[in-house]
């Protein structure tokens, strides 16, 4: 117990100071680095917010004003499609020393996880400004808001977890992972509430971050929660995925060294 402890303990000192030598590189040549991070949630619900306005989207009945509901889902997809990365990068971005040097393999991740856990503070800083612009914030609200971006980030770091053995060998399933967090948020109730009973709806309905959207959408507007058994299957599944996932990369990452240094991807 007491080994397990000191372990883990030096896996969080090693991925602290992996976090903070990569993070100041990362921004300190970008003057508008941490805008980048909200930037293409603006656009798009700009865009987006524009098409409904000309009668292209047909949003149905959102509660809040449009841009803001727009942009609230498309937050938590960001969160969520950025979370899956991480293991990914981290242990792409390690390739020169993953082979030659022996240490705690999820350091790595915790070390990009601490990076993206910026992005989501400054994306929920800029939900914050967005709700209390439209006068809709409140103590409740911003608590529940802050649950559903963690639990957004802790689906996306589980599933990314999962998947990282297979990324990293097989690079067309990579290229597939990429496609669909580009293009997999049309398939999510980020820009209109679905009300019909067709095919369509019931796949948007069912996407695993539609009951985040649905309920960061009701904490901005000071509504009860639609959906509130289905938000704590998510964040259930979350934590259970998060921690499923870690196991499995422990378990895993010997076989990925071993096939990097036979000559794998």
């Amino acid at each position: 117990m007491k080994r397990g402890m000191e372990g883990v303990a030096k896996t969080i000192a090693l991925s602290w100071r992996l976090f903070a030598a990569a993070v100041g590189a990362r921004y300190r040549n970008a003057f508008l680095g941490y805008f980048w991070m909200v930037c293409p949630a603006v656009l798009i619900t700009g865009g987006v917010s524009l098409a409904s306005q000309s009668g292209v989207i047909n949003p149905g009945n959102t509660r809040l004003p449009y841009p803001l509901f727009v942009f609230l889902g498309v937050i938590v997809w960001q969160v969520f499609a950025e979370a899956v990365k991480v293991p990914h990068v981290a242990f792409d971005g390690a390739r020169a020393y993953l082979t030659k040097v022996h240490f705690a393999h999820e350091a790595l991740i915790l070390a990009q996880l601490y990076e993206s856990l910026i992005g989501v503070f400054v994306r929920f800083t800029a939900v914050l400004l967005l709700v209390a612009w439209y006068g809709e914030s409140s103590w409740r609200g911003i608590g529940l808001l802050a649950l559903c971006l963690a639990g957004s980030n802790l689906l996306g770091l589980g599933l990314g977890a999962m998947l990282m053995p297979f990324t990293m060998l097989f690079a067309d399933l990579q290229n597939a992972v990429k496609l669909i967090l580009g293009y997999g948020l049309f398939l999510t109730p980020a820009f209109y509430v679905p009300e019909s009973a067709g095919l369509l709806s019931s796949l948007v309905q069912s996407a695993p971050v539609a009951p985040l959207m649905n309920s960061a959408r009701d904490a901005a507007a000071g509504a009860a929660l639609s959906q509130p058994d289905a938000l704590a299957a998510v964040l259930a599944l979350s934590l259970l995925m998060t921690m499923a996932g870690m196991a499995f990369v422990r378990l895993s990452a010997p076989i990925v060294i071993e096939r990097l240094l036979l000559g794998g991807r």
